[in-house]
């Protein structure tokens, strides 16, 4: 109820509070500052009408892009106009304080209004696009020869309703990582958001996708299907059952607590998968010392696990894995430019790029689709290139 009641009372304010700021202005300036704001009026009421009157399944893909739009839109309005408000108390206060009338309170939020729309408009209708490869060498101390130059193309956090309206996106994904011809293709976990229906057809594009030697996945916190609307255990082994189905349709074998060795170069690796369950402040994950005791000791090992924050409970194992891959944390989809700061920096002890303890590496990307709102800043969806090289 939230998501509907407070943007609402948002945009009700901001109206007021444009309009009545406006009045000694040009006409060109409330022209614009008005069409801007009754264009957000209009998505946020077709954006209101659309998700409470859908009367389908709350997975399909386009109720679930319109659900993360609509919480992108409700967020942009609240912070707009909480930023007026606060702006219009700190000028009008320092007026009273010095004793000076201050009138430059309407420019700064009339100012501010519109950079903040243009910049969530950039982040969604184009940042969140800008697919980006990043590339990546690992120095892996003892690494046998024969696996120097070993390529493996990492992607995570595709949340497939995200690309509703922009599958040739997702088409232009695959041809990147088949330009990269990689070794090994790793995906580590949340395909969808909500229900495994988010898949739609997404699962023929994602299997063009291919690699030298295999792909492989983890399922994320998501792909269990608890955050559906009225989960129950009926819907938790339906969403099981058909995340299972539309992985493999995908290309890639499904690491669920298991290991497998796979032959690259004439010698013997090995690729683990640790799942991950639960919601933010509750994770947890599956058997670490089943999975890793898995592992010979003699062999270089790869460990898919969904959450980086989970890395510590693997490197507690006497078979710690040689590399880890993670996604889960999205950069919180906002940085500064550049991508290398962010508030997930508070959220997360490990967010975004190389983390090394003592010989083990662990590689977090920032993902590539959108959850909760549809938009990044300044956190481009990336596709991670790591090249192994000795240490």
């Amino acid at each position: 109820m939230l998501l509907f009641v407070l943007p609402v009372i948002a945009d009700i304010w901001l109206w007021y509070a444009l309009i009545s700021d406006l009045k000694r202005r040009s006409f060109a300036l409330r022209a614009v500052v008005l069409a801007v704001k009754a264009s957000l009026s209009l998505a946020l009421l077709y954006l209101i009408i659309s998700v409470t009157t859908y009367g389908g399944n709350f997975a399909a893909p386009a109720n679930a892009y319109r659900f993360i739009t609509l919480s992108l839109t409700g967020m942009l309005l609240i912070t707009s106009g909480m930023a007026y408000l606060l702006i219009r108390l700190i000028i009008s206060s320092a007026g009273r304080l010095f004793r000076k009338k201050t009138g430059g309170a309407v420019l700064i939020n009339i100012a501010l209004f519109l950079f903040l729309v243009i910049l969530v408009a950039d982040g969604h209708f184009r940042q969140r696009l800008d697919i980006r490869v990043v590339r990546q060498s690992i120095g892996i101390r003892g690494l046998d020869p024969a696996l120097s130059g070993l390529k493996i193309v990492f992607i995570s956090d595709l949340h497939l309703s995200s690309w509703y309206g922009s599958y040739d996106r997702l088409e232009d994904m695959v041809a990147m990582i088949n330009r990269e011809e990689p070794d090994l293709l790793i995906n580590t976990g949340d395909f969808i958001s909500y229900g495994w229906q988010e898949f739609g057809g997404c699962d023929t594009i994602l299997s063009k996708a291919h690699a030298r030697y295999g792909a492989f996945a983890v399922a994320g916190n998501h792909d269990d299907g608890t955050y559906y609307p009225g989960y129950d255990d009926s819907y938790g082994d339906e969403c099981d059952s058909m995340m299972r189905q539309k992985i493999t349709t995908s290309g890639y074998m499904l690491l669920s607590d298991t290991s497998v060795t796979v032959n690259c170069h004439d010698k013997d690796i090995a690729v683990a998968g640790v799942v991950t369950h639960g919601h933010h402040l509750d994770m947890h994950y599956g058997d670490f010392g089943r999975v890793l005791g898995q592992i010979p000791d003699s062999i270089f090992s790869i460990l898919l696990l969904h959450d980086p924050a989970g890395w510590d409970q693997a490197l507690a194992y006497s078979k710690k894995p040689d590399l880890t891959l993670s996604g889960h944390t999205h950069g919180m989809q906002i940085g500064l430019p550049g991508g290398h700061l962010s508030p997930a920096a508070w959220v997360h002890k490990r967010w975004k790029g190389l983390y090394l303890q003592g010989s083990r590496y662990l590689c977090v990307t920032s993902g590539l689709g959108t959850m909760g709102m549809s938009v990044r800043i300044f956190m481009p969806p990336e596709v991670v290139v790591i090249t192994l090289i000795p240490g």
